[in-house]
């Protein structure tokens, strides 16, 4: 063949993969290169590049057979004499293409092999009678061959943020798609960020940025963006002189979902109704199909799902593949039992890891953020069913998730449809919803439903006649009030609380009032009499493990204490506070953590520290939507003028734009540099011996000396100068802060507490 036969499309954004491919097809001992990828990632121009390149190097050239009309059983041969100008005869194709061929080198390019069936033994056939030959296949799926080299082929880079679009292959093949309708169109400034989202939606599918870009012929960027919603229903109307698989996003997907067996395209509808995800165990509970590990399987090597990353393994779709796959089951009248199947799996999977209340591990917290999309569209399937109870359920057990987060108004208006849904009124639980709306619509700041959800919550309480949820309605009440500056009915409210939690030897709720108690006589100015309320909430929280709890309050003492001059004791709580909430997955601690450092870093003299911790704080704020209470944020602005009053502006200004912009290893290191003022710093594992390390976390699991003893081959009396030297090393005074120790720094497993204000 010769080369001018070759006039294909520019590659973009393809070099790495050419790369490879070129290595690969050129070393002696890789005979057949299988690219397999997803429908519209590419694979057709790939391979074309390809085979453009490599011409030269083979005897015979190569040829591209393209096998897309192709159908049946035993067509792979015949087409490919087709595609050689192989005159016909009646040997065996296989006969003919090796007199054709013989040793002489040549690269066969085999496109879109996928939708033959068992082509694996004529492959291995021609792999043994043509041994100059090269095969270069493009499948969506895999080759069960021997000696295939697999080179997966993923969609093009996004941008990662707006700023760097222009190094984007997904916007670089866009603009270069849109110039062909629109010879003027160029990134600009101006449309960066809707060109970058668009590229995101379509999640960088080659075919899906060619055909949106050709619709700029009907509608500008923005209108573009928001025709996306339906991407199906728009990306149509490819060139006639492509395959008609690749005329339209829809026809793309439909090629691969065609080839799937019926419980192959049960499972993948099933797949339709997640978003952003699934693990195994929730794909088996919304397939109900026997054997779904290996159907998943399946679908990877047809394409369709892609692993995906998570804090267990996880499977996911592309978003116009999930769009379709959500599509089909809706026509088949499927959608309705997979979500509710999908709604119900996701009920008990929150309610099991907040089966504490909401007392979250941070494995627990990883699940919960991984499949925060599905949560989402689980409960809004419920609150469209109608279905209260469950609905409720869903709220309790995302409560504790939701507060460590930011951005609670999607939280709250849900709260509000939940609390909207016919049912019974005079519920614990929805008393118990009632409260948990209004500690969210606090935290938002939404202070007006916080008191009428607080109000609501005790009113049905009282009625109930259950004087533990008096207790907790009039804590949350008090809670509300005081963010509010109303200190004195807050107070009020927090003492009867209290003397009904005391009555009801309710721990848990005692600490999380004295607590709260204590931050609103601190709000008040009675500074003293806070501190003292925050230390017996603290001693209830050690007692009670409460790892969030101990958390907040260290860090609230902290704050007391430099208020009142205490600076040794400000920095102690603030030490015990960033020891034990250091896997803390919560961004309203982790900004009073930040807040009260820089306090105390300025009030010891450390004023740049002071201010790159004030600025640390800001940023979280800023980048979670998060807001400290009122009086908190008043004493924030007045620390953050004293300290630009006193340093030069350049000093302040540095130091703000390197706290502004600081990752979390930063943040973590300016942490441990305030902690570590004028003092030892706080020890972390790495500072301990293996065997330290192995007996602490014996320590951490209960199990006594002897036990210890036993399970690391030593002596009782070793293991005790080994528990007396962590005691003094970590600074600790019993097995039971070791324990906690263990926990915060990782080495063992721990509960946490509903946050109480910070």
């Amino acid at each position: 063949m010769d080369p001018g036969d070759f006039a294909f499309p520019e590659l973009v954004g393809r070099d790495h993969e050419l790369a490879v491919a070129r290595e690969l097809l050129t070393r002696p001992d890789i005979r057949v290169v299988n690219i397999r990828g997803a429908g519209g990632v590419g694979k057709t121009r790939l391979a074309q590049a390809l085979l453009a390149d490599i011409f030269p190097n083979s005897d015979l050239g190569g040829c591209f057979v393209d096998l897309v009309p192709q159908r049946g059983e035993g067509q792979l041969l015949p087409a490919i004499m087709r595609a050689l100008h192989l005159p016909a005869s009646p040997d065996p194709a296989l006969d003919q293409l090796a007199a054709a061929i013989g040793h002489r080198s040549i690269l066969l390019v085999l496109d879109n092999l996928e939708h033959l069936p068992g082509p694996e033994a004529d492959l291995a056939a021609l792999t043994s009678r043509l041994p100059g030959a090269r095969l270069l296949i493009t499948s969506r799926r895999v080759l069960h061959l021997r000696g295939v080299q697999e080179l997966p082929l993923r969609p093009l880079a996004v941008p990662v943020n707006d700023a760097h679009a222009s190094a984007s292959p997904a916007v670089q093949l866009f603009v270069q798609r849109a110039q062909e309708v629109a010879p003027d169109f160029a990134l600009s400034a101006d449309n960066a960020a809707v060109l970058s989202a668009i590229c995101r939606v379509l999640e960088g599918l080659p075919l899906a940025l060619e055909l949106a870009a050709a619709r700029l012929r009907a509608v500008d960027l923005e209108g573009l963006l928001g025709w996306l919603n339906a991407p199906l229903e728009v990306l149509t109307d490819g060139p006639l002189d492509d395959a008609p698989h690749r005329q339209s996003l829809r026809s793309a997907v439909r090629w691969s979902a065609d080839l799937l067996s019926p419980t192959e395209r049960e499972v993948f509808l099933a797949c339709g109704a997640f978003l952003g995800g699934f693990t195994l165990q929730a794909l088996e509970a919304v397939a109900g199909v026997d054997g779904t590990q290996s159907v998943l399987i399946a679908l990877v090597e047809h394409s369709l799902v892609q692993r995906a990353a998570g804090p267990e393994p996880r499977w996911r779709l592309l978003e116009p593949v999930r769009e379709y796959a959500a599509g089909e089951g809706r026509s088949s009248g499927r959608s309705g039992r997979l979500a509710d199947r999908h709604a119900h799996f996701f009920l008990s999977m929150a309610e099991h890891i907040a089966s504490g209340g909401v007392n979250l591990t941070p494995e627990g917290m990883a699940r919960l953020q991984a499949d925060d999309a599905n949560l989402h569209a689980a409960l809004e399937y419920l609150v469209a069913a109608g279905l209260a109870g469950e609905a409720q359920r869903f709220v309790l057990a995302l409560t504790g998730y939701w507060a460590s987060q930011g951005g609670l108004s999607r939280a709250v208006a849900l709260c509000a449809r939940v609390l909207a849904l016919p049912g019974d009124v005079l519920s614990a639980r929805r008393a118990e919803v009632f409260q948990s709306s209004a500690w969210l619509a606090l935290r938002n700041h939404q202070h007006r439903e916080a008191v009428r959800w607080g109000r609501e919550g005790l009113e049905v309480w009282r009625a109930l006649g259950d004087p533990a949820g008096e207790a907790s309605a009039l804590s949350t009440l008090a809670d509300v009030l005081g963010s509010q500056g109303q200190a004195a009915p807050a107070i009020k409210y927090f003492q009867q609380a209290l003397g009904l939690a005391e009555a009801q030897h309710d721990l848990p709720l005692q600490a999380q009032t004295q607590h709260n108690l204590g931050f609103t006589l601190g709000q008040a100015g009675d500074y003293e009499a806070a501190l003292a309320h925050l230390k017996r909430a603290l001693d209830l929280y050690q007692t009670l493990g409460y790892i969030m709890g101990e958390a907040y309050s260290s860090v609230a003492c902290a704050r007391m204490s430099a208020l009142l001059g205490d600076l040794d004791a400000g920095l102690t709580h603030l030490r015990r506070g960033w020891r034990v909430g250091q896997t803390l997955r919560d961004v309203f601690f982790e900004e009073s953590l930040l807040y009260t450092a820089a306090l105390l870093s300025q009030r010891r003299g450390h004023l740049t520290l002071a201010v790159r911790l004030s600025a640390a704080s800001t940023a979280v704020q800023r980048r979670s939507g998060v807001r400290m209470p009122p009086s908190c944020e008043v004493e924030r602005g007045e620390l953050i003028d004293a300290l630009r009053a006193a340093l030069p502006t350049g000093d302040f200004t540095a130091a703000w734009e390197v706290g502004m912009h600081a990752g979390p290893e930063v943040v973590a290191a300016e942490l441990n540099e305030a902690v570590m003022a004028d003092g030892p710093g706080l020890p972390t594992a790495h500072h301990l011996t293996p065997r330290e390390q192995q007996v602490l976390i014996q320590v951490a699991e209960g199990h006594s000396d002897k036990k210890i003893a036993q399970a690391l081959g030593i002596s009782p009396g070793t293991v005790g100068k080994h528990v007396a030297s962590l005691l003094g090393k970590l600074e600790v005074h019993n097995r039971v802060e070791l324990t906690r120790w263990a926990i915060g720094h990782g080495l063992a497993e721990g509960g946490q507490s509903k946050p109480p204000r910070s």
